[in-house]
């Protein structure tokens, strides 16, 4: 692994990329939250190579000569039911990004968990294409070794464990993460109604579910999960 100054964090929305640029913060790092910061950036859309993004700079705007490439995952069933909530320029910014690989048949037929589904595996599998290092969200309180060895900051080795967890534990519960009336109301309505609905009666989709939707989809998700998550582990816990 060749030493980064900078670091750069991607993988699907929802997948914990914004806390991980707030215990950066809270160890004096300028990590940005789909913003450039002093010492690097985390952004879902960095996957793409489109020459635009709906947030931040594109893929093509990093310099990843600087930037060690990361990849975060977030447990799908996790993941699934938050990605449902997202609005319509970020599906829009899928789409257009995911066209050449698209059945553009099934996606119009496609329902709107199929259509995570489907944005939560093909996403990951390009990110984790494009890593040096990748990580799950369970493990992320570990991988200050794996930072300090891509960067050379090795204060993250000792420091990076204690600040995750003490962040962790100051979370808000769901329901503060409710939207306030004024965003919603500039969402349509089956998305604000989807994000109400997931911040008070969503969290962990049961298995059985994605199997429900697209056996074969499902099948593919929960291997790459497998997968990844096992040499998370190998790579990361202690």
């Amino acid at each position: 692994m060749n030493i980064r100054p900078k670091i750069c964090v991607f993988g699907t929305g929802r997948s914990g990329t914004g806390h991980f640029t707030g215990v950066a913060s809270d160890l004096g790092m300028n990590i940005g939250h789909e913003t450039q910061g002093r010492d690097g950036i985390s952004s879902w859309c960095l996957v793409s190579d489109l020459p635009r993004s709906p947030f931040g700079p594109s893929r093509r705007e990093v310099d990843w000569d600087e930037h060690l490439a990361c990849l975060q995952l977030r447990n799908p069933l996790q993941t699934i039911p938050s990605l449902e909530t997202i609005n319509q320029s970020s599906w829009a910014f899928i789409l257009e990004d995911g066209q050449r690989r698209l059945n553009m048949g099934w996606w119009r037929k496609a329902s709107i968990r199929k259509r995570a589904m489907w944005h939560w595996l093909d996403w990951n599998q390009r990110a984790f294409e494009q890593s040096e290092v990748h990580w799950t969200l369970q493990d992320a309180a570990d991988i200050g070794p794996s930072l300090a060895k891509g960067t050379g900051r090795t204060s993250l080795t000792s420091e990076w464990k204690e600040a995750w967890i003490a962040r962790n534990n100051n979370a808000n519960n769901a329901q503060s993460r409710v939207p306030k009336l004024s965003t919603l109301l500039k969402t349509s309505p089956p998305v604000a109604f989807r994000r109400v609905k997931y911040a008070y009666f969503g969290g962990q989709l049961d298995e059985s579910k994605l199997f429900e939707e697209d056996p074969i989809l499902a099948q593919e998700i929960m291997t790459f999960w497998g997968d990844l998550e096992r040499s998370s582990a190998s790579l990361h816990r202690k």
